[in-house]
């Protein structure tokens, strides 16, 4: 299998108009129809750059049917605060019609795969 060289950096734009508009709605609603995995990082996070090959893998393995994006949480804080991030990494998944669903630290490659089959429906 071949990883992504890196993961798409999101940016507040993106976020907003890919997975929901802080800015003109109130109740949070996922805009979107593919799954999203969004990871909350820092650069000087060990533990995030630990984690990182566990999404690129997930990410490979779902390209065509899951999204899987990164913010840096020292860059961009306004969108980890939506969340309540307090610790990195913390990673949030979104589906359409749910409420986002989310977990921090690095859970290892296992339970993300875990987690994507569980929430989404795509098994590895």
């Amino acid at each position: 299998m071949i990883l992504r060289m890196s993961l798409e950096i999101i940016t507040p734009e993106k976020f907003k108009s890919e997975i929901f508009d802080y800015t003109t709605e109130k109740e949070f609603e996922f805009k979107g129809e593919t799954p999203i995995i969004l990871n909350f990082f820092a650069t000087w996070c060990g533990p995030c750059h630990a984690f990182a090959p566990a999404l690129e893998t997930v990410a490979a393995a779902h390209e065509a049917k899951l999204k899987v994006f990164k913010i840096d949480i020292d860059q961009h804080p306004e969108v980890p605060a939506l969340f309540g991030v307090r610790s990195v990494p913390t990673t949030v998944f979104f589906s359409k019609g749910e409420q986002p669903a989310l977990v921090m630290g690095n859970i290892g490659e296992e339970n993300l795969k875990r987690a994507v089959g569980d929430l989404f429906g795509l098994k590895s």
